[in-house]
């Protein structure tokens, strides 16, 4: 009788374990390898990785500027999901523009704003706010 107790008490367990690994989400990272572009963008504007992505810059409090490789096919139909990471003391919105003025900058050609998209970041009542965050576009 001990011994079925101590078989039906570790497949029971094992069970839970395997439950538990189904539903705990996994953690969220920039390798899409069926997206177009993607990258993991920190609050400060810094790249922690990225594919066809050619640069990153932050004008100012809340907006940061993705400039996108030729490689990507920007014509139609394309997706920009940005997510927000970490904890903030506020909740977060995250909002996309493409060919902003906000990204504009004189060292590159005019062309380069048409594979250039403004991420802007938001927090609480709408003021601008410093926001880590994943980009992918589809």
């Amino acid at each position: 009788m001990n011994t079925i107790r101590r078989s039906a008490t570790g497949t029971l367990t094992a069970a839970a374990m395997a439950a538990a690994a189904l539903l705990t989400p996994g953690a969220a990272a920039a390798e899409t390898p069926f997206a177009q572009a993607s990258a993991t963008i920190e609050a400060d504007g810094s790249v922690a990785e990225s594919k066809h992505v050619d640069d990153v810059w932050h004008p100012s409090r809340g907006v940061y500027c993705v400039l996108l490789n030729q490689v990507v096919d920007l014509d139609g139909e394309v997706a920009i999901h940005v997510t927000p990471i970490g904890r903030h003391d506020h909740p977060r919105s995250l909002s996309v523009e493409r060919g902003a003025r906000a990204c504009v900058r004189r060292d590159l050609p005019r062309s380069v704003a048409e594979r250039t998209i403004a991420v802007y970041s938001q927090a609480g009542s709408r003021w601008a706010a410093e926001t880590a965050f994943y980009l992918t576009v589809s």
